[in-house]
């Protein structure tokens, strides 16, 4: 017998972690705790708040996360909870990227959500199933029979989350504020040009020292780290949606040569930009 108490657990975000370390697949419960750092990983993450409200730092934006709303997006961009919502804890499952496309959902939701964005659900009348779906799937993910039945139930409320999805649209999006977010939104509205420590400080205000340790103490690595992070994840969004060659992605991205692009590729993915392409575009039909 299966030991419900599981969906009662709670975890919390692990200080120090490492930037794109995979999470697999998985569903847990989380306690609210302000992430000094922020996380990023290749898989979508998926989000539901059962009481109260969560609230998100992205790099570019905040966000305020509803009760009873399920909210989607790639792990890729910087993210973090901050404490200032109402929730005392909320559910995660994250979906590695290459299952999730083998899914097949319709081709502008997969886009957006690749895209960057952040998608929270419009259907207001399935929260209470959501809840129902999260506490089986903490018990399902951990017995291998099980397993498939959940994989085919994430599937299926894809399908209908995607089903009243309105593309494009971005209902929640508010500006972001505060000096890490200013300096991380300039990197990321920046990423292709000849960027300095210098630059991205200017950008908050600040000398480039100050903020070079301000931003090291916020994301645990430097602003020429971070600067990479940011051309790669864009990279990795360009090999996805387009049929663009290595090359004309390299530049794109602001690298300067494909030597340089390769090397930084393989460090953060363990493969090279064409091998990533190959495994992740199973084919021209990926999108719908």
């Amino acid at each position: 017998m299966k030991n419900l108490a599981k969906s009662e657990m709670l975890v919390t975000f692990q200080e120090g972690r490492d930037n794109f370390k995979p999470y697999g697949l998985t569903c847990e419960k989380w306690a609210v705790k302000a992430m000094r750092q922020f996380d990023r990983h290749n898989e979508i993450e998926i989000n539901f708040v059962p009481d109260g409200t969560l609230c998100y730092s992205f790099t570019d934006r905040r966000m305020e996360i509803p009760k009873g709303k399920l909210s989607l997006f790639w792990g890729l961009m910087p993210h973090r909870v901050e404490d200032t919502g109402t929730a005392s804890s909320y559910y995660v499952a994250t979906i590695p990227l290459s299952i999730f496309l083998d899914w097949e959902l319709p081709g502008d939701f997969v886009r957006d959500l690749v895209g960057g964005g952040v998608l929270v659900e419009e259907n207001n009348d399935i929260s209470a199933l959501d809840l129902i779906y999260f506490q089986s799937w903490i018990n399902d993910i951990t017995y291998p029979d099980s397993c498939k039945i959940l994989m085919l139930e994430m599937r299926s409320r894809m399908l209908r989350f995607a089903s009243h999805y309105a593309c494009g649209e971005d209902r929640l999006r508010l500006p972001a504020t505060g000096k890490i977010e200013l300096m991380a939104m300039y990197i990321a509205n920046n990423y292709a040009s000849s960027l300095s420590v210098g630059d991205v400080g200017a950008a908050a205000g600040l000398n480039p020292d100050y903020a070079g340790n301000l931003f090291k103490k916020a994301f645990g690595h430097t602003v020429k780290e971070h600067i990479t992070m940011e051309r790669i994840a864009r990279a990795q969004r360009q090999l996805l949606l387009t049929t663009d060659s290595i090359l004309q992605v390299c530049y794109d991205c602001g690298f300067s040569s494909v030597s340089s692009f390769n090397i930084a590729f393989r460090r953060l993915n363990g493969c090279t930009p064409r091998d990533y392409r190959m495994a992740l575009r199973r084919s021209e039909g990926a999108f719908g």
